[in-house]
């Protein structure tokens, strides 16, 4: 990761906290308007969104998803590993980048799946006008039990896979303008009792989570275009 994606992530956390940390106690206490201007359009216990004022999400007919990013939750390797009594079963430095790495992949690919679907509106690679711009991050990223791929036969039982929080912001391809900006906090494959956790299971668990909010926003953009040709 360069430095320049680092402080990038370090302040997308500080607001992701600040977002969501308003609304644990209180929705309403979300700021009205963000530092940017854009208002307050939802405010609940696991989201925050806001909008720009006046944006017509209609006029863009062409998406672009930029590679997504992936941070940790502070701490989170120093904290499994405190638990760990084996050093088979710690988490090392490598298992970070991998987790890392591989899920961002499963992001990209999920969503340029899910807003493929139909080939109402193209994916692009490079903007012009009329592009939405996607821009992607998962935040706050806590595995609850981590595939570590060790030479042991160790078996690590979870009721999820982990918590993570999507912290997502929507530009005007062309002039580079913040249209929007949607954070949700998540659990993957909260199935409300232990069972054994793998690399599948795992997948499985992250794929589902991020199907969902790839969705939730295709459906939102697909919503845009039927308001406006009614």
């Amino acid at each position: 990761m360069n430095m320049n994606t680092s402080i990038k992530l370090s302040v997308i956390a500080i607001f992701t906290t600040l977002a969501i940390g308003c609304t644990s106690t209180n929705p309403t206490n979300a700021p009205q308007v963000s530092p940017e201007g854009m208002e307050l359009v939802k405010s609940t216990r696991s989201t925050v969104a806001y909008k720009k004022e006046g944006v017509d999400f209609s006029e863009y007919d062409k998406v672009q998803i930029l590679p997504s990013a992936v941070a940790f939750k502070k701490n989170w390797k120093r904290d499994y590993n405190r638990d760990q009594s084996s050093l088979s079963t710690r988490v090392r430095d490598k298992d970070v980048i991998r987790i890392k790495t591989q899920l961002a992949e499963l992001f990209d690919e999920v969503f340029a799946d899910e807003f493929g679907k139909g080939g109402k509106f193209p994916i692009v690679s490079e903007v012009s006008s009329n592009t939405l711009v996607i821009k992607p991050a998962i935040v706050d990223l806590n595995v609850s039990a981590p595939d570590l791929r060790s030479a042991t036969n160790v078996r690590t039982f979870s009721n999820d896979a982990g918590q993570a929080t999507l912290f997502l912001e929507l530009y005007d391809g062309v002039s580079g303008e913040l249209l929007a900006r949607v954070v949700n906090a998540s659990v993957a494959g909260d199935d409300s009792h232990y069972s054994w956790a793998t690399r599948v299971s795992n997948r499985a668990d992250a794929k589902r989570m991020i199907r969902k909010w790839a969705k939730a926003l295709r459906i939102k953009f697909d919503e845009a275009h039927m308001t406006q040709t009614r």
